[in-house]
């Protein structure tokens, strides 16, 4: 395999030289969102926020990415006691406003206190609303729910309330109608995958994403959204070619620095998208070496 990419990587930067980096691949045989006109295939991780300096997984920060016309926006979700779903980030591995959402109400968790800005701590449905909006989101991006791990003194607590999340997630998106507005971001290993894949897909129409980094014929009907040092280096098993000639759709993540987005950007033509904390650094470095006007 170590030959096969020092192959593909000599070939590849054969093509740079000369100014072409199209290769000649088979079509993505799984089918994604992201029908958005004049978006670049950039996936802001929470809305950018490192980047913006708004609160992550917020209105604000949504918008941000609208308005750099990514592709996507990630953010991240969790079931409360009320059956609802919050887009947050859990703090400490499992805590929204200092609160265990599976034992609390979304009512009980904005009593605890707004985000920096004064923002009340969105709900998915407050941030499908957005989405639908013709004027406050003109070129169609969407948004990928990071299904949240709840981790508590590095153990992690019971997997169902993260898969009860992710379904109840895909109720609420089918009851808005808004399954072309969104994705799945299922994290690496099989507790939550294996459940929910096949449903999410088939009963829900909805893509979904895996991030382990294993065969592409393992996907099934999902893609694959990996960090890009899994796929890049001497030690990697599987390198980006191997997803993109099988037809896999590819996201590459944790593309922040420098370094990363010149390594990475060469793939952009044939990737799915580039996942960043920096989009518009990422969007400007994209224009300055002619892949994007």
């Amino acid at each position: 395999m170590k030959n096969v990419k020092t192959i593909l990587s000599f070939f590849m930067a054969a093509a740079i030289a000369c100014g072409c980096t199209e290769i000649e691949t088979p079509p993505n045989k799984v089918a994604v969102s992201g029908g958005g006109t004049g978006v670049y295939k950039v996936v802001a991780h929470r809305g950018g926020y490192q980047e913006c300096a708004r609160p992550d997984c917020s209105i604000s920060s949504l918008k941000y990415a609208i308005m750099l016309r990514c592709w996507a926006s990630e953010c991240d979700i969790v079931l409360t006691k009320d059956n609802d779903v919050l887009v947050a980030h859990p703090k400490s591995g499992y805590l929204v406003n200092g609160l265990e959402p599976f034992n609390h109400t979304v009512a009980e968790i904005r009593a605890k206190g707004t985000l920096a800005n004064g923002e009340q701590i969105p709900t998915l449905r407050d941030f499908i609303k957005v989405l639908q909006d013709p004027e406050q989101n003109p070129h169609g991006m969407i948004i990928q729910l990071d299904v949240k791990r709840l981790i508590k003194n590095d153990k992690e607590i019971d997997v169902k309330h993260s898969i009860d999340a992710c379904l109840r997630a895909c109720e609420i998106i089918k009851e808005m109608k808004a399954q072309h507005l969104c994705e799945f971001l299922i994290p690496t290993g099989g507790s939550i995958f294996d459940v929910v894949r096949d449903k999410v897909i088939d009963e829900y129409r909805i893509p979904l994403a895996w991030a382990t980094c294993t065969h592409p014929g393992n996907y099934g009907k999902a893609w694959a959204q990996l960090a890009y040092t899994k796929v890049f280096g001497d030690n990697t098993t599987y390198g980006p070619m191997d997803y993109i000639s099988a037809g896999i759709p590819l996201v590459l993540y944790n593309v922040d620095d420098d370094a990363a987005m010149d390594l990475v950007i060469p793939y952009y033509p044939k990737l799915q998208a580039i996942f960043t904390n920096y989009p518009s650094k990422l969007i400007q470095k994209l224009r300055a070496k002619g892949y994007v006007e």
